[in-house]
């Protein structure tokens, strides 16, 4: 059964390191569909402001946390999770809350809030 654990880290590496960079590229490369005034509260969106991409999270009616939608471990960008309400990774499965505080890694940091 070892071998079938190691085996199967090694696939799932493998995988990793093909998807990577197809995340990592996508994610610059997609364009936003939404703008800050289209965010409802609690929404979350990547959208361009003064073209910058700014995870951009609508927490009341007046106000809004901007932050860095770099992810703090490889690079990738974030993404919005509607369901959880938290910034999510597509590369290796980072998590941020919408504050953008670290919930789980393998990132280190939180992510780096813009100043508006």
């Amino acid at each position: 059964m070892q071998w079938y654990n190691t085996y199967m880290s090694f696939v799932n590496s493998l995988k990793q390191s093909f998807t990577y960079p197809k995340k990592f590229i996508e994610g610059r490369l997609k364009k936003s569909t939404t703008s800050e005034k289209e965010l409802a509260v609690g929404e979350g969106a990547v959208i361009e402001i003064n073209g910058k991409k700014v995870a951009t999270y609508r927490k009341s009616k007046n106000e809004t946390i901007k932050l860095s939608p770099v992810c703090r471990h490889l690079g990738c960008m974030v993404g919005w999770n509607n369901k959880d309400k938290t910034w999510d990774c597509p590369c290796h499965g980072s998590r941020y809350e919408a504050d953008g505080k670290l919930k789980r890694g393998p990132a280190k940091q939180n992510l780096i809030k813009i100043e508006n």
